[in-house]
């Protein structure tokens, strides 16, 4: 029905909605013209039937060239001219004001309204009510010259009445597309509006983050090679600020790549590869490089994931998600504490979850984690975050066909799970879940 619409009246891309409303006038005046053709002539109105007929003949050719030959401009013009002419010559053989031809004017002038170009109103909506008052005076002075046409009174009746709900039908039909054209636009300007609104959102939070969440970063590794560089420094002192300098270096290359993938995934359509993924495989890069810093801070991780697992997900994404809840977790323990990372499956699913014993998360806080109205927070170690790292892994996780919870409470820690369909090809029914309480020591 659709592919007929566009066909008939024209695609939104190929005309404006001017020229798709002059096509719909076209098509409906072409069907009440269809009617009125034989009513008249039942009616014994030849002549009248006659000039229905060029009439029909004339607003088909202005149709055909305006919506396949693209010539609505001048189809507009021509139709203008040929309506009023043809409006005279109805007035004249249809018994003048004795006749619906005063009502079929109105409804030519809200077909005008309809069509026009809003600059050219200044001559077509005047010309229609100047031509009206004209045959009315002309008319009312010579009214020997305006014969009534009617072979009864039956006839007239009936044709007025008849003239009335095929105009009634038209301006319905008329304002009914006007209308739904009205709302499609309004709510395809909704639809922009809103997304404008979340692009200068996107805008405004990347700058946001440039401008404070990393200046502060940088200017302090800034400082520590500016120390490096102008004065003597003890071997110790220098092999601590190294060590710190590197720290730093860390953070910021961690938080400039969560702004870059957040960025990324706001500014276009992010691409996703589900594909099978043996678990322990695709992830043992990912702990190896936390194992790391997990240790200069004093922090055991556990990685207790076996070989048979496999899971359908996108490996870059997967390893980013599990990177931002292992650095997480490793900004919210405290040096000796343990984080935890393991696997299970449940019905279909695999469950992996990352369990630390670090400091929790405030209850006033757990309802907004995953929203990027969540203000970035400090770690046990001063470690500043951009608010964004939990944040990526909701998004990332759902765009991968699964979900993430957690459980936490303030000063015994967290436990962030992650479920994701399981590889068909390696589905483990038998496999028993991890004792957590026995591999995480109590708090």
């Amino acid at each position: 029905m659709i592919q007929l619409r566009d066909y008939l009246i024209g695609k939104k891309t190929s005309f404006t909605l001017e020229g798709r409303i002059f096509h719909s006038v076209c098509l409906i005046a072409l069907m009440g013209l269809a009617v009125c053709i034989p009513f008249n002539a039942s009616m014994q109105l030849f002549r009248l039937s006659l000039l229905m007929m060029g009439i029909f003949l004339a607003v088909l050719t202005i149709y055909y060239f305006s919506r396949f030959r693209n010539k609505t401009s001048a189809g507009i013009v021509i139709l203008s001219v040929i309506n009023n002419l043809l409006l005279i010559v109805n007035y004249y053989y249809n018994s003048g004001v004795n006749g619906p031809s005063t009502v079929v004017f109105a409804l030519s002038f809200l077909i005008t309204v309809s069509i026009v170009p809003k600059k050219h109103f200044w001559i077509w909506l005047p010309l229609n009510i100047v031509i009206v008052l004209g045959l009315l005076s002309f008319e009312f002075r010579n009214p020997e010259l305006l014969k009534n046409t009617y072979p009864n009174e039956a006839a007239k009746f009936m044709d007025i009445g008849f003239t009335y709900l095929l105009c009634v039908a038209i301006i319905l039909l008329i304002t009914s597309f006007i209308r739904n054209s009205y709302y499609g636009e309004r709510e395809i300007t909704i639809q922009n509006t809103l997304a404008l609104e979340a692009s200068n959102h996107t805008k405004n939070k990347l700058l946001s983050i440039l401008a404070h969440d990393l200046k502060e970063p940088l200017a302090s590794i800034q400082g520590f090679l500016e120390l490096l560089t102008e004065y003597k420094l003890e071997e110790s002192e220098r092999l601590n600020m190294e060590k710190q300098l590197l720290s730093r270096t860390k953070d910021t290359a961690y938080i400039l790549a969560n702004v870059l993938s957040w960025t990324k995934g706001q500014m276009e359509a992010v691409q996703i590869s589900l594909v099978p993924l043996p678990l322990k495989g695709t992830l043992e890069g990912t702990f190896k490089v936390m194992e790391g810093i997990a240790k200069e801070k004093g922090i055991e991780l556990k990685q207790l994931v076996t070989d048979e697992i496999s899971v359908l997900g996108d490996r870059d994404m997967l390893q980013l998600v599990i990177r931002n809840l292992i650095t997480n977790a490793i900004k919210f323990t405290f040096p000796g504490g343990d984080i935890i990372v393991s696997a299970r499956v449940q019905q279909n699913e695999c469950i992996i979850s990352v369990k630390d014993n670090g400091a929790g998360i405030p209850f006033e806080q757990q309802s907004s984690i995953f929203s990027p109205a969540l203000k970035p927070t400090f770690g046990t170690g001063n470690e500043r975050g951009v608010g964004l790292g939990l944040m990526l892994c909701k998004e990332f996780t759902e765009l991968q066909g699964g979900k993430i919870s957690f459980e936490s409470e303030p000063d015994v820690g967290s436990t962030f799970m992650i479920s994701l369909p399981m590889s068909q090809a390696a589905k483990t029914p038998n496999h028993q879940p991890l004792n957590m309480e026995q591999v995480v020591p109590k708090s």
